[in-house]
């Protein structure tokens, strides 16, 4: 019978980790938008930090990502792990590809950094249930 845990625990923590920091941002940015981006070169534009915008969107994916990864992390489920990890390699790189377009140099190094570690982590935890199971 092959262990019940089937994931490095480091992987985990890495997890819920993600899950605070999208929890955190959709709170800064739902109480004052501009905490997190007074620097952002729009933010002078009508409505750049109308919740019904851009900002309300960003809020809406952190806080999807906060209950997904959440309900993930409790039931400690290793496909449901893959499945995230997964969502969050797709989005961190359109975000990535998004600022590429758009010249913004810090979300494009942040975007595919992120993609990136969640890549080797995702190869992680589907080797390590292979090599637990033999």
């Amino acid at each position: 019978m092959a262990d019940e845990r089937s994931y490095p625990m480091w992987i985990y923590y890495y997890l819920w980790f993600v899950t605070c920091v999208s929890t955190l941002l959709a709170i800064i940015i739902y109480i004052d938008p501009s905490a997190i981006w007074s620097h952002w070169e729009a933010s002078t534009a009508v409505g750049a930090f109308s919740l019904s915008g851009p900002a309300g969107l960003f809020c809406a994916r952190n806080l999807g990502t906060a209950v997904m990864g959440a309900y993930v992390l409790i039931n400690k489920s290793k496909p449901m792990m893959e499945a995230f990890l997964l969502f969050r390699i797709v989005v961190d790189l359109l975000d990535g590809i998004h600022a590429a377009i758009g010249g913004n140099t810090p979300i494009i190094f942040i975007g595919f950094s992120t993609a990136a570690i969640e890549l080797f982590t995702f190869v992680r935890l589907r080797r390590y249930a292979r090599h637990r199971s033999t």
